[in-house]
């Protein structure tokens, strides 16, 4: 499937198109495209939309302070990567000598990197990370500095690509093609000011709810008081019934 068969379904389901057939020009499908790409721009700053997490390797260059990721870069020393990512959701250092080990980085965010007082101070395994997600490329601060070239492995998330023709390739998980044709849809009906059908707006919700559903799992918990019991001398034992405020023996 490509963009313009995206754009075609999108403007079928917005009812710009009223019976099956070819669009006039293409004109009218590469207007489509700057808002599916605004569609697209949007989902990429959420990680609802994101469907994977990858875990990439990269060379950290000795002594050098920051170092940039993003789509205008030169690699190395840097790291090109498009686009850049939105925030890192995880980062360590592997160690090469004989079996590779990842050591956790703690990630750290700007006011903690504001307090900071020895920016430069040089080690040979940096022990936190800051990031500064700018524009074009993002800033990533590591401290202490490394002094000796080392792997770091970064976690981030997988979006969706803008297009950039209209016979690009459109690959993307179950739900994603529902999803981005009927949310899509939705604001065709606003811009090309056509009556959105009764059930665009309940569909589109539904295909959204399927994709977030899948990618926005409940985080893990834990608690240092689980399975601890009351120590309370009016119970004779430490259960606790919340609809009678009593002992777990009492009943209604």
């Amino acid at each position: 499937m490509k963009c313009r068969d995206v754009l075609y379904i999108a403007f079928r389901e917005a009812r710009i198109l009223k019976r099956p057939q070819a669009l006039d020009s293409n004109n009218e499908l590469m207007d489509g495209m700057i808002f599916l790409n605004q569609q697209i721009d949007y989902w990429s700053a959420r990680g609802c939309y994101a469907w994977v997490t990858t875990f990439n390797l990269y060379t950290l260059t000795a002594g050098r302070q920051p170092h940039n990721i993003g789509p205008s870069v030169t690699s190395p020393p840097d790291f090109l990567v498009s686009p850049r990512p939105v925030d890192i959701l995880s980062a360590a250092v592997v160690l090469t000598s004989g079996s590779p080990v990842d050591i956790p980085i703690n990630l750290r965010d700007h006011q903690w990197w504001a307090g900071q007082s020895v920016k430069s101070m040089q080690s040979n395994i940096p022990t936190d990370l800051y990031y500064e997600p700018d524009v074009p490329n993002g800033q990533l601060w590591f401290w202490p500095v490394p002094k000796v070239s080392c792997q770091v492995r970064l976690e981030g998330n997988v979006v969706l690509q803008q297009f950039a023709t209209l016979d690009d390739s459109f690959t993307a998980p179950q739900a994603y093609l529902a999803a981005i044709t009927l949310t899509l849809a939705e604001e065709l009906t606003d811009i090309w000011g056509t009556e959105m059908p009764p059930n665009l707006a309940r569909r589109a919700m539904k295909a959204r709810d399927a994709l977030q559903s899948n990618n926005f799992l409940a985080p893990r918990i834990a608690s240092a008081d689980w399975g601890t019991s009351s120590s309370s001398s009016s119970f004779s034992r430490g259960d606790f019934n919340y609809m009678t405020g009593g002992p777990a023996s009492e009943r209604r």
